[in-house]
């Protein structure tokens, strides 16, 4: 395995981050076909390029220094919660996707990518990092356990 590079995202790793959220998108139609739809790409050019132009959106990708090939893709916003009465006062880094190719992991690229976002949570002095993951996706959910995350809340549904 060659040596991996995290970096900031930009324009020209369009293809290989296109390819990372098809992926991470075709693993949800699998096991819940009931509330993915099935598409051809999952994120347009045009909304590669806006995620990049917005403020407080840090994009990352991971990449193969000798291939040059993107192999993992992180995207966190900042999500800053002030006076709302039932709330305390707070900055979070919420963290949208995190994403290593399928032929990539079990390498420490996604550790990688958390440590970044975890020391990005900390420049920008954040209160807490947080993702949300599938209960299906039980690879995901051990890798965040082991990395010291913890369940905050679960999200429960009865279908009809």
């Amino acid at each position: 395995m060659s040596e991996i590079n995290i970096r900031r995202a930009v324009i020209g790793d369009y293809t290989g981050v296109s390819a990372l959220m098809d992926e991470l998108h075709h693993l949800h139609v699998e096991a819940r076909p009931d509330v993915y739809r099935e598409l051809q790409t999952r994120m347009s050019h045009k909304e590669y390029e806006e995620l990049l132009e917005t403020d407080h959106r840090y994009l990352y990708v991971a990449e193969l220094l000798e291939q040059g090939e993107i192999v993992g893709y992180a995207s966190a916003q900042l999500n800053v919660i002030q006076k709302v009465d039932l709330l305390k006062d707070r900055r979070m880094l919420y963290i949208n996707e995190i994403i290593v190719g399928s032929k990539h992991r079990g390498h420490g690229t996604g550790k990688l990518l958390m440590q970044v976002l975890i020391e990005l949570g900390k420049g920008i002095q954040v209160d807490s990092v947080e993702l949300t993951v599938s209960t299906f996706n039980t690879g995901a959910q051990a890798f965040y356990e082991q990395l010291g995350l913890s369940v905050r809340s679960s999200r429960m549904e009865y279908i009809l």
